[in-house]
């Protein structure tokens, strides 16, 4: 019995059963591919029911509003992902004929935001398209499997590894083959604690045989340094018309397109006495206590935020110091999308 019927017999019998698996249309396979993307399967599961339940296809995706689609993704994290799908949605609907989707990885790829994987994981999936989807899980079953001590992080391994792998590749059904990948790799074919034991291909397996499992797969990775951020948030309520002060992010860095409050952000901890000082001089008003502090970690960087109490603005004040800000209705509050300490923050202040 060969390598494929093995993976695809085990996997028909084993596979974790998940909602974006009871489908072949394309929309739905390429927004879990999305979500997926540096998020745990059982983190994914309910955002991708809420999401698709808001927007069940191309058209009303492409023709919602960035701040709906944001507010969908709250909580889930790396938004440029929620960017770029909302962006495909938009050029795909403005194609002929309707409902037109790209039906090939050379296609699917030259869409931002779809990378090499995300673009042959849905050719292969909803196309049947004889690619092997490449993510780190396969990497590490091909690599055990076949002995490749290819340098997983280099240029030329994707070339190395394809070719290998199309030798033993399912060509009838491409997309169970790379969905079984997935799984051994996520359940059987693990990082540490592999069960080789368990695995329906352990008796081919060159790592098995030879004894070098944790070994494989071979990676350099160069571990960027982690920048220290510290993020004073002015939280304004003006009770006399029940209305907070928010901003959109719309510079390229973090939460770009997210909400949040206005902000002193420093390279060093502040004492506050320094957190007034440069509130006052920035927005012309008084801050009292800090009433909420978190750390925000991130993957190179780590967020020191502190929320301020401050004291209600005068009009003439708004409109000389906060132009860039706008002054919102309590209650909508829970219609815009915050990064996460924001959230927190306002389930700690019971506001959402």
């Amino acid at each position: 019995m060969n390598f494929s019927k093995k993976i695809i017999d085990w996997y028909k019998n084993n596979h974790r059963k998940l909602p974006w698996r009871e489908t072949k249309n394309p929309y739905y396979i390429l927004v879990s591919e999305f979500m997926l993307q540096k998020t745990k399967v059982s983190k994914t599961i309910k955002y991708y029911l809420d999401f698709v339940k808001k927007f069940p296809d191309l058209e009303k995706l492409a023709h919602a509003e960035e701040q709906e689609v944001l507010k969908k993704w709250e909580g889930l994290g790396y938004y440029a992902r929620a960017r770029y799908l909302h962006l495909f949605a938009k050029q795909l609907v403005k194609k002929k004929p309707s409902g037109f989707f790209p039906t090939t990885y050379k296609e699917l790829i030259k869409y931002k935001g779809i990378g090499p994987y995300t673009g042959a994981a849905v050719a292969s999936i909803c196309f049947d398209e004889v690619i092997p989807a490449l993510d780190g899980n396969a990497y590490r079953v091909f690599s055990r499997y076949l002995g490749i001590y290819h340098n997983i992080t280099s240029f030329g391994a994707k070339n190395i590894f394809r070719f290998s792998i199309l030798k033993i590749m399912d060509h009838n059904d491409p997309g169970i083959f790379n969905q079984a990948i997935m799984d051994l790799g996520s359940t059987l074919c693990t990082p540490r604690k592999a069960k080789c034991l368990s695995c329906p291909v352990k008796y081919s397996c060159f790592s098995f045989k030879n004894g070098t499992v944790y070994d494989l797969p071979v990676k350099n990775i160069i571990k960027k340094p982690v920048t220290h951020r510290f993020f004073y948030y002015v939280f304004i309520w003006d009770k006399k018309n029940n209305h907070l002060c928010i901003q959109k992010r719309n510079n390229k860095d973090i939460w770009k397109g997210l909400y949040d409050f206005p902000l002193i952000e420093s390279e060093k901890n502040l004492s506050i006495s320094e957190i007034r000082d440069k509130i006052w001089t920035k927005f012309r008003i008084i801050s009292d206590s800090i009433i909420y502090q978190i750390i925000h970690k991130l993957t190179h960087q780590t967020l020191s935020i502190q929320f301020l109490n401050c004291r209600i603005i005068q009009n003439i004040q708004k409109e000389k110091y906060f132009d860039n800000f706008f002054f919102i209705p309590h209650e909508k509050i829970v219609e815009y999308p915050f990064p996460r300490p924001i959230t927190l923050f306002l389930e700690h202040e019971k506001m959402i």
